[in-house]
């Protein structure tokens, strides 16, 4: 019986800790991390208890890492597929491709999708509102991956610029998808329309990658 009991207990407050990051997900999205207030989100689920997400989360900073981690573990684990399939020898774009393209697929497959990437471009912007939490380190392995195999491919490019082109191509990722799930209408929001955009972002990344050192030798 007690463990029975422990078993719903628990039950309910997955439940619950699950409604109040998706209600702080599309408040996130619709209003913008700095206007909600931790009041909001209890008002918004419904919640009787006022004091839920403070128990559950501690701060705002607390909850958007929450919001955050929840979808990177998906998005993490589709990375690393991708990057499963190529080929040890594949090209800068392919690996390229597949860094990028699981945020992008995100927003015509999944329905939290473009609340999330609105979310990440608001932290890509201000870092500083996840305040010391940050994301968890295991849900962006495929990141990193990535970066290792980028550095791989392209022998020729010194890793330095690898690192610090890569953050680049990542956050101009991040908003130029932002902007294309803003203004593109629903009807148009196809899996085929985000294909193409995809390839268009992974090019134009790979070739900002692989360009050469534009400063003058000494």
């Amino acid at each position: 019986m007690p463990a029975t009991g422990n078993a719903r207990v628990e039950d309910v407050a997955e439940g619950t800790v699950d409604q109040l990051l998706s209600v702080a997900e599309r408040l996130f999205a619709e209003r913008g991390v700095e206007q909600v207030a931790l009041t909001h989100i209890v008002a918004e689920s419904g919640q009787k208890n006022r004091s839920a997400v403070h128990y559950h989360f501690g701060s705002r900073a607390g909850v958007l890492a929450a919001v955050m981690n929840r979808r990177l573990a998906t998005l993490n684990i589709r990375r690393e597929a991708l990057l499963d399939a190529l080929a040890p020898d594949a090209a800068p774009l392919d690996i390229v491709r597949a860094t990028i393209a699981p945020l992008g697929l995100a927003v015509v497959e999944a329905p939290w999708g473009a609340d999330y990437l609105s979310i990440v471009a608001q932290v890509t912007f201000h870092p500083q509102l996840l305040g010391e939490r940050g994301v968890n380190d295991a849900l962006i392995t495929g990141i990193r991956r990535g970066k290792r195999r980028l550095a791989q491919a392209t022998p020729q490019v010194p890793t330095s610029f690898v690192d610090q082109r890569l953050r680049w191509l990542i956050d101009s990722v991040v908003f130029a998808l932002a902007r294309w799930a803003r203004d593109t209408p629903k009807a148009q929001q196809t899996p085929a329309a985000m294909a193409a955009l995809i390839e268009q972002l992974a090019a134009y990344g790979t070739a900002g990658l692989l360009a050469p050192d534009p400063a003058p030798e000494i």
